[in-house]
């Protein structure tokens, strides 16, 4: 089935395995959405600081207000597209996600879904793909986590 859906849409093969690592990889590394995460929940747009107008030119302050801006915007629209993305997935995506971030273990997780290691470690990397799948086409800035054949 997922050949003929592929051949149909004219979509590049998966390679799920690598792209289950991947979502795990974006998810963890704290150069991806770790980091994203910390600069939307800690950044407030209320407190950049407003351009003195002292007679002195320069543009340093805007400049840098105006970084400062994009950054949170870009970081919020990730973030937003990770909490959306959890909000339209599984149960397993779900479970998985709060796996994968650390808010809780393995074995809990098992728990929840009432799976042995080995069919869990299989919906794991469904869900992992699932999550690709799903954020991939939440807005503009969202990343493309599909490792292509």
């Amino acid at each position: 089935m997922d050949f003929v859906e592929d051949v149909l849409l004219g979509l590049p093969k998966i390679d799920y395995d690598k792209t289950a690592e991947n979502v795990v990889e974006f998810l963890t590394n704290r150069s991806y959405y770790p980091r994203l995460y910390d600069i939307c929940m800690q950044a407030n747009p209320e407190n950049l600081k407003s351009p003195s107008l002292n007679g002195m030119p320069g543009g340093s302050v805007r400049n840098s207000n105006e970084n400062k801006m994009v950054k949170y915007l870009y970081a919020k629209a990730i973030v937003d597209g990770v909490r959306q993305t959890i909000d339209k997935g599984s149960n397993e995506l779900k479970v998985v996600f709060n796996n994968v971030t650390g808010e809780i273990s393995s074995v809990e997780a098992m728990q929840m879904l009432h799976y042995e290691k080995t069919r869990y470690y299989l919906i794991r990397k469904r869900a992992l793909n699932e999550f690709a799948d799903i954020l991939e086409v939440q807005n503009l800035h969202c990343p493309d986590l599909h490792i292509y054949i």
